[in-house]
């Protein structure tokens, strides 16, 4: 069966070692050049050359490349050299390798399988991938991981073109904010953000391209955050990974708006993980009323169950729809005769301004609408978060 199948193999056209070993890569230990030197080497020993162009060096002065591989695995090497130069301004330890066929080898791999008993075969997508992500890691010194790859190299055999994906940097913090008008995320309406004071010593540190900001929850510009509230900061293609996030957090916290602690680096499932939680809130609010408030202890109705639907003031770039959100608590202590500063511990994803407003009956209950008393919110605070 092995004589057959390679005697079919050469009777192809002008086969190297690699693409003759390969068809027999399922037999043995060797590898598959090495496979195809011996069975080369067999066959002219049984004085078959003539009849099945087994002889190489007879063969190949008429065929100049091989059938099936057109000689991609001589240059492996030259690639693997020039993958090398293109990483070796980046800090990685892992890489995964991917290949990107060309059509001609496709097609040549097609033409040779449909001659021969293909059940020891390799795929040549598999063997070049193999040899080329050795000569890789032998010349850069560090090594493939399929599983969590630094960096993903794909070297396209059609375009001869070699692309480097850095894969993200994940750092897990908590974050206070002390003054108001300042936004969470990065905004082009807005010169700055929590999210550009956290990144800016990791952007220039990592020379990342760019960078996410996932937080528990978001936050009013205008609200000033005193309770920590965790985050996860995506650095995007960086070209430097070993962070020093000790350092990272000093050169933060010299600034006076924004302060974090306990980063540390973790993976993109706590992503997901930490936009799953969803905790009860403690606010503290200033409201002014239109009018002296007579009846404040209506305000304990409040607690329960609201109806929301989107707010007026968002209807431009949000659906509107309705949601049912919980107010598990509120408090409040009178500063004047129209000034009540409120503690209300609510369901996250609760408009709070229009918790106070009513927004015209699209929030049901509502302080302006219990206390028949129009309220608007001076001034509001993250105080607590209740897992």
């Amino acid at each position: 069966m092995i004589r057959e199948i390679a005697v079919r193999v050469l009777e192809f056209g002008y086969v190297c070692d690699h693409c003759l070993g390969r068809q027999f890569s399922r037999l043995g230990k060797e590898n598959n050049a090495e496979k195809g030197k011996v069975i080369r080497r067999f066959l002219c020993m049984e004085d078959t050359a003539e009849k099945t162009g087994a002889d190489p060096a007879n063969f190949r002065d008429k065929h100049p490349k091989c059938a099936v591989c057109e000689d991609v695995f001589e240059r492996l090497p030259e690639i693997a050299e020039k993958i090398a130069k293109k990483t070796a301004g980046m800090e990685f330890e892992t890489f995964l390798l991917g290949i990107r066929m060309s059509d001609s080898l496709v097609m040549n791999e097609e033409a040779l399988w449909e001659r021969i008993d293909v059940r020891y075969s390799e795929p040549i997508k598999s063997e070049i991938s193999r040899e080329l992500a050795g000569m890789i890691a032998e010349k850069t010194g560090r090594r493939q991981d399929a599983k969590r790859p630094d960096v993903i190299i794909t070297f396209d055999l059609q375009k001869n073109e070699t692309e480097v994906f850095s894969n993200p940097i994940f750092i897990y913090g908590e974050y206070k904010k002390f003054v108001r008008g300042l936004p969470q995320t990065s905004s082009p309406h807005y010169r700055e953000s929590v999210q550009d004071i956290i990144a800016k010593p990791f952007m220039k540190f990592s020379s990342a391209a760019s960078n996410v900001f996932h937080a528990l929850g978001r936050e009013d510009k205008e609200a000033r955050c005193l309770v920590w509230r965790p985050f996860i900061l995506e650095l995007k293609q960086p070209v430097r990974r070993k962070i020093d996030l000790k350092r990272m957090e000093k050169a933060i916290n010299r600034g006076k708006r924004v302060k974090v602690r306990g980063l540390k680096f973790c993976k993109k499932k706590d992503v997901s993980e930490l936009k799953a939680r969803r905790p009860y809130k403690v606010y503290r609010l200033v409201v002014d009323f239109e009018r002296k408030v007579e009846n404040i202890e209506d305000a304990k109705k409040l607690a329960g169950t609201i109806k929301q639907r989107t707010p007026a003031r968002v209807l431009g770039t949000k659906e509107d729809k309705t949601k049912y959100k919980k107010v598990k608590s509120i408090k409040w202590k009178k500063i004047n005769n129209k000034r009540y500063r409120f503690e209300i511990t609510a369901e996250s994803g609760l408009y709070l301004r229009e918790l106070i407003s009513g927004d015209n009956g699209r929030t049901k209950p509502s302080i302006s609408g219990l206390l028949k008393n129009r309220a608007v919110i001076k001034e509001f605070d993250l105080v607590g978060l209740e897992e």
